[in-house]
């Protein structure tokens, strides 16, 4: 699993929309079970032995990016890279955790892509590192040259699954959707189990609001990976989308036994309850519990808000208007809300 995947994806679909619509939302579980902990164990257990062995640091340091911990990666890939810098195998682990650090700053980017280029210049056929390398330049915003590098990489292997990975997140990116998702496609069709594919097809088609197709991507995705938060909350959210409710709601109650802690869950619960369902008690229920986990969450207090004046409870209304203007000044629809119901009242 390489950066791209992640650093461009997220930064343009991870978005907290402070409205009061009902929540797409994108998180990623590091805590999801996975085979590959005993392993991580085992080689821990060993280099405590072997703290040289470079093979063995190489060997945990890929198996923590396939676990998405970057924190883990960077550890192994800095001693591997320290213990033999001639070593390719170390330098571009260490590379990829220079762009993976949270928050990497351009220096760390580019200090990966001297090492990328001192490895093409030793294997100038390696499709691998003239993509990473072209993700080094969309990093820093240069989708001209990365571009490039991708279809140099393309041309040397027309099937490689990460050069049109990486293409769609620059489309993405450029907001050229329908290229995007072309792109995606296509490394889907070239590698039917990539989890992460479906998971970016789906998010993108979200953003596209074919929620239909979208639909069919996220079911992929969970049948890959059953109990993946991503890949629930995006059947769930697919078929509230397509007013499929019921069918919604059961796999939102999926998600609360997996994240209780999720907020949105609830919301969006509550959403259906109150603006579909109208059953107002169950939608009080749900945007409470929303704010039990989350009691900034300004959607939800004015939601609940609608719920109360709805019911005739005015002054637990005007409260819950307040609350969301205490929490976001700029929070239009309970200032308005707020300002009707005083109006009513008088």
């Amino acid at each position: 699993m390489i950066k791209y995947i992640f650093s461009i994806v997220i930064l343009v679909l991870l978005v907290a929309c402070e409205t009061e619509e009902p929540q797409n939302e994108q998180f990623f579980d590091t805590e999801e079970e996975n085979n590959d902990v005993a392993s991580l164990k085992s080689i821990s257990k060993r280099l405590e032995k072997e703290p040289n062995n470079i093979k063995l640091w190489i060997e945990k340091g890929e198996l923590c990016k396939d676990n998405l911990d970057y924190d883990c990666a960077l550890d192994a890939g800095a001693k591997a890279y320290r213990l033999d810098s001639s070593n390719i195998d170390a330098r571009q682990l260490y590379a990829w955790t220079l762009i993976n650090k949270p928050d990497a700053p351009i220096s760390d980017i580019e200090r990966a892509q001297k090492h990328y280029k001192y490895i093409l210049s030793l294997s100038p056929n390696n499709p691998k590192t003239l993509v990473d390398l072209a993700n080094t330049f969309a990093l820093t915003g240069d989708m001209k040259t990365a571009i490039k590098y991708i279809n140099d990489a393309l041309r040397i292997d027309e099937r490689y699954r990460d050069g049109y990975v990486l293409k769609g997140s620059i489309y993405k990116t450029l907001d050229k959707k329908k290229l995007a998702l072309s792109s995606y496609q296509t490394a889907v069709q070239l590698d039917p189990d990539f989890f992460m594919g479906h998971l970016n097809t789906g998010w993108l088609l979200t953003d596209m609001e074919d929620h239909k197709l979208a639909l069919e991507y996220y079911e992929n995705a969970t049948d890959l990976k059953p109990n993946n938060l991503n890949a629930i909350y995006g059947v769930a959210k697919s078929l509230q989308d397509l007013e499929k409710y019921d069918e919604a709601l059961i796999h939102y109650r999926k998600l609360e036994k997996l994240k209780p802690a999720f907020h949105i869950t609830y919301f969006n619960e509550g959403y259906i309850k109150h603006h579909y369902q109208k059953q107002l008690d169950s939608a009080t229920f749900f945007y409470s519990k929303a704010l039990d986990y989350n009691p900034e969450y300004v959607p939800a207090w004015y939601q609940i808000g609608k719920v109360y004046e709805a019911q005739g409870r005015k002054t637990e209304a005007a409260n819950a208007y307040s609350e969301a203007v205490k929490i976001d000044k700029n929070f239009t629809p309970a200032i308005e809300a707020a300002e009707a119901l005083n109006l009513f009242e008088q």
